[in-house]
């Protein structure tokens, strides 16, 4: 099973967004102590959307990437099997067989 997204980012968010509701209603004064934590808080949850956002953009580039490699490993082998085609498979040769015993067929 694949790696389990946090949902850190989303949450954080939330919160802010509770702990500043307050400030919608009537005038109020950020302690300067809260606005650190309050930035300290957004600058994790920018590292957090960053890391996401990279982590999709590599997805997304590797999905595109692998799309166009199928697609043209199909277009090789239609074109190798069309009659007419110079594409032949190698010949078979003998190889030595060992059963890996000291001393055992070579």
């Amino acid at each position: 099973m694949g790696e389990r997204m946090s949902l850190e980012l989303s949450d954080g968010l939330s919160e802010i967004g509770q702990l500043i509701s307050d400030y919608q209603h009537e005038p109020r004064v950020l302690d300067p102590n809260d606005a650190r934590i309050l930035g300290e808080r957004i600058r994790q949850l920018r590292q957090n959307a960053r890391d996401l956002e990279n982590r999709l953009s590599a997805k997304l580039w590797n999905d595109q990437a692998r799309i166009e490699r199928d697609t043209e490993a199909e277009r090789i082998a239609e074109v190798a099997f069309q009659p007419g085609s110079n594409v032949c498979l190698f010949p078979v040769i003998p190889r030595p067989f060992s059963d890996g015993r000291p001393g055992g067929r070579p």
